[in-house]
């Protein structure tokens, strides 16, 4: 399968239709259109960006569970394609299938500041197994560490969500060492201090978050730990942003386990 040259562009011809498919007849609509394009490259763009225009994008009716839908449609068409091809094509499949699976969980994560919508336990577990399948994901295509610490970060999340606070704390360990694996590639301290990168501290608080909610004695020196090094990249102007991004998502989860 070669895939179209713009994707994005081809998405953004089409949202209007199916857009007006998903106001009208909701997202499973949405996905049967989707399939009912000609091509194999066409479906791949198209479920690639349908959360530009669901989650992103505004919309009559608005909804969380119209993206987990559609997520869901071309998680079980995509494993559908891969299982049947090999080669260059199988790893087309799969890598789309990465990017949708991970993209489906963080979406339905709490812990963005600038998204009140309400989540259910069933859309907490949804999303853990979406989460799930893109760890091996990444595995299986050898992807980076920074990659792998995004999909580790994903499951625990949706386990820490769901109150399965040692699978979580387990999970979110292995998304802080791929964080600092990739810290020492690329030259960068690997500790939770203020010369640490985005990725080391942001995942040193979550594993804090989690050994707290699981009764860890040192759950709550490792969030302080993390929470005190973006307080300190406050007065740097390159890592200012970052930092308070960072200390307002860990606000955030924190008041949601309470």
């Amino acid at each position: 399968m070669r895939p179209l040259a713009d994707e994005r562009g081809f998405f953004d011809l089409q949202w209007p239709a199916l857009q007006a498919t998903l106001e009208q007849d909701g997202p499973d609509a949405v996905a049967r259109a989707i399939l009912r394009y000609e091509s194999d490259a066409e479906r791949v763009a198209l479920f690639r960006f349908a959360r530009q225009g669901i989650v992103i994008g505004d919309w009559e009716g608005k909804n969380l569970n119209a993206a987990l839908v559609v997520a869901e449609a071309a998680i079980a068409w995509l494993d559908e394609r891969a299982r049947g091809a090999a080669g260059p094509d199988r790893t087309s499949y799969l890598a789309a299938l990465a990017e949708i699976t991970f993209n489906a969980a963080a979406d339905v994560a709490d812990c963005w500041t600038d998204d009140d919508e309400p989540r259910r336990r069933d859309h907490f577990a949804r999303a853990m197994a979406i989460a799930e399948k893109s760890v091996g994901l990444r595995e299986e295509l050898g992807k980076s560490d920074n990659s792998k610490h995004l999909g580790w970060w994903a499951f625990g999340y949706h386990q820490l969500r769901l109150g399965l606070t040692g699978a979580a704390a387990d999970s979110l360990e292995r998304s802080l060492e791929h964080a600092r694996r990739a810290a020492r590639g690329a030259g960068e301290p690997d500790g939770v201090t203020s010369q640490a990168p985005f990725a080391v501290l942001i995942s040193a608080g979550y594993l804090g978050l989690a050994r707290i909610a699981d009764g860890e004695p040192s759950g709550p020196d490792l969030y302080g730990e993390a929470i005190a090094a973006f307080q300190a990249q406050l007065s740097d102007p390159e890592r200012q942003a970052d930092a308070r991004f960072g200390l307002d998502q860990l606000a955030l989860v924190r008041s949601r386990l309470q």
